[in-house]
């Protein structure tokens, strides 16, 4: 009979001990938990179609699952949960979107979801300069219900994640070039901590969980309200013009975007903002994947000759330009709610980000073969890598050390997604594209420091590479969460 190591035989131990408390603590949740609960929120037990809803999420690959979920409606309801949660030693997490897809949350298994979707609410200060936000709010109903006013803030560029998710980890998005990060627009905020406590946090309140929050949030507690800055929507449209190109024109498409940066050392200006897409479109190219080239720019009725001239001299297949509002950009972008990356069923999309300053052509045209042999085979069709080219003037005038953020210098962010039906034969395959694809850009990068954004971690990242090298920052991301979270109770999303 072949030998049990310690380690395996303690987390089987573990692994039943939870699932037997869960077991007993289950079938009374409804008398036990339901009684403290509001009468808006809701517990939803598996089997029926509203747990597939709430426990749904855009990446499979060895996924968090749950017992229970668990409704929100109030900040109260969020407390009584947690409470409960912990009185029964019965892991928790807190939803909203379903696209964090870091590994490390497949390490809650048979857990409660905390849903906090109901929170949803907006409500603009009399001032118009800030508004307050639900903290389970999607991004597409911050900019509507802003846009509404004639306001508009930082929120990520899709419109089926929260606003919160980002926010914790920085957060990118098309305006962060005027005003900064998701993050760097916190004024405050109400969270519960992971005793249940709600406390309220700003730059005069509880300042050092403040600071956590803004980067390293997952792991301190749950935000159920946000106050944020907000600003008056220009009277201006946004111009975009979207190019397709062959395979051919990756070194011209690149150094285009370096000679506009100066290898890196100067950001776009504020109004330009630069997404651009490896995937396979077989009805423009049947034998290789293409670059999917995009330029927004607000403030004009069409982009700037001064960018689209050299664009098209390189030679695109597909062109296409018009000029549309803020909240059409995403539409542009194919990142609606209605879109394919907001409808992901069964499906993997594992990610492996990295931020560099400035690209490196041989890495390019290194990183887009190695793309097209992969998607040669049907089986990862559907994989893409987004290359992210947001303004960072507005980032970048926020002191490093004022919030746990830690990448502010680097302007792009690369991510491989690869994309594939629930096989776990293929998982194997997938990690060791995603690793090798992430390596040759760092070892080309020159740097000796390997940035990674946390908000599309695969999660096999170092702290360092996630939070940052500065010794200090680590140490001080330490001792907050010794103080805010003892037991480790937010562990499963990039755990420091």
């Amino acid at each position: 009979m072949a030998r049990l190591t310690t380690s395996f035989v303690q987390s089987v131990a573990i692994a039943i001990s939870l699932l037997i408390n869960f077991s007993r603590a289950s079938p009374n949740i409804t008398a036990e938990l339901g009684p403290f609960l509001s009468s808006d929120a809701t517990i939803i037990f598996p089997g029926s179609a509203e747990f597939l809803v709430a426990t749904d999420r855009d990446n499979e690959q060895a996924p968090p699952t749950y017992a229970v979920v668990v409704e929100v409606a109030t900040e109260s309801d969020v407390q009584a949960t947690v409470r409960y949660a912990n009185r029964h030693n019965i892991s928790f997490l807190a939803t909203t979107g379903l696209h964090g897809g870091t590994s490390a949350l497949g390490n809650l298994q048979q857990g409660i979801n905390v849903r906090m979707r109901k929170m949803n609410a907006t409500t603009i200060a009399a001032d118009g300069l800030s508004a307050t936000f639900g903290g389970g709010i999607l991004s597409l109903e911050v900019r509507d219900a802003l846009w509404a006013a004639g306001k508009q803030t930082v929120t990520g560029a899709c419109e089926c994640v929260g606003l919160v998710g980002p926010l914790l980890g920085g957060g990118h998005g098309y305006l962060q070039g005027f005003y900064g990060l998701i993050s760097d627009n916190l004024i405050s905020a109400r969270v519960v901590l992971a005793n249940g406590e709600a406390v309220s946090v700003s730059a005069t309140e509880n300042s050092d969980l403040f600071w956590a929050l803004q980067g390293a949030g997952h792991n301190f507690g749950i935000l159920t309200e946000v106050t944020s800055r907000i600003y008056d929507v220009p009277s201006t449209n946004w111009a975009y013009a979207q190019y397709i190109y062959t395979h051919d024109k990756v070194e011209a498409l690149f150094s285009q975007l370096n000679t506009w940066t100066s290898n890196g050392t100067t950001s776009m200006p504020v109004e330009f903002v630069n997404k651009n897409i490896f995937a396979r479109i077989p009805g423009i190219d049947a034998d290789n994947a293409v670059i999917i080239f995009n330029i927004f720019y607000q403030g004009a009725d069409v982009v700037p000759t001064e960018y689209t001239a050299p664009l098209l001299a390189i030679g695109p297949a597909v062109t296409a330009a018009n000029a549309t509002d803020y909240p059409g950009l995403t539409l542009i972008d194919s990142t609606t709610v209605d879109s394919a990356v907001c409808q992901q069923h069964d499906a993997v999309n594992m990610m492996f980000p990295i931020s560099i300053k400035s690209y490196n052509i041989e890495a390019q045209r290194a990183a887009f073969n190695s793309f097209n042999e992969l998607t040669a085979d049907a089986t990862f069709i559907n994989s893409a890598v987004l290359f992210e080219g947001y303004s960072t003037q507005a980032v970048k005038a926020v002191p490093s050390n004022n919030t746990a953020f830690p990448h502010r210098a680097d302007n792009y962010l690369i991510t491989p997604v690869v994309s594939y039906a629930v096989n776990s034969t293929l998982d194997s395959k997938a990690i060791e594209f995603g690793d090798n694809f992430r390596q040759a850009l760092h070892e080309a990068d020159g740097s000796a420091e390997l940035h990674t954004y946390v908000n599309y971690a695969h999660g096999d990242e170092t702290l360092q590479e996630t939070y940052g090298y500065e010794a200090w920052r680590l140490a001080r991301l330490q001792t907050l969460k010794k103080k805010y979270d003892p037991d480790r109770k937010f562990s499963f999303y990039a755990p420091i």
